[in-house]
């Protein structure tokens, strides 16, 4: 009888060990809001990969970490019984050195000669931006981001809800 268990172990130790290091090396993200419009909706469901800063490109779609300060929430926070928003997803339009007023003069004229941006995206930062321009706060509002609060590079979209609007 150690053939079964021999081969059971060979089945079950594989999908162990991938099932770690996916856990390890990716994240999974829900969408909430519509910034990232028409791209992704709320309720859209994406996987992310934890990308070291040397492979975050302009287009990419990144998470990047809420700082709340001190005693900032964890992913299982819930306010009346919803999860605390951790992440905002946002596409990457300006890297290190870039000129971010390039970027903008296009989309957002406004934004583009209002003295709040930078016009350089200082070193160890990107600059980004919600595809729903009207409805998103992002590096127009904020800043631009340091790498290190860049949680994953968006890989895909693997559910939606089943109800379009």
């Amino acid at each position: 009888m150690p053939a079964p268990l021999t081969t059971a172990a060979a089945i079950v130790a594989p999908m162990v060990l991938t099932a770690f290091l996916v856990r390890r090396t990716c994240v999974v993200l829900d969408v909430s809001g519509p910034s990232m419009l028409p791209t992704y909706r709320d309720g859209d469901r994406l996987l992310a990969v934890r990308a070291p800063k040397g492979l975050i490109r302009r287009g990419a779609v990144v998470a990047i970490r809420l700082r709340t300060g001190p005693g900032s929430h964890d992913v299982e926070d819930t306010v009346e019984g919803r999860p605390v928003a951790t992440c905002m997803i946002k596409r990457v339009v300006a890297l290190p050195g870039d000129d971010v007023s390039h970027h903008l003069r296009a989309t957002d004229p406004a934004h583009a000669t209002s003295g709040l941006i930078p016009r350089v995206v200082p070193l160890g930062h990107v600059f980004v931006l919600g595809d729903h321009r009207e409805a998103s706060r992002d590096s127009r509002h904020k800043g631009p981001f340091p790498f290190e609060q860049i949680t994953g590079v968006v890989l895909c979209k693997i559910h939606q809800p089943s109800s379009r609007t």
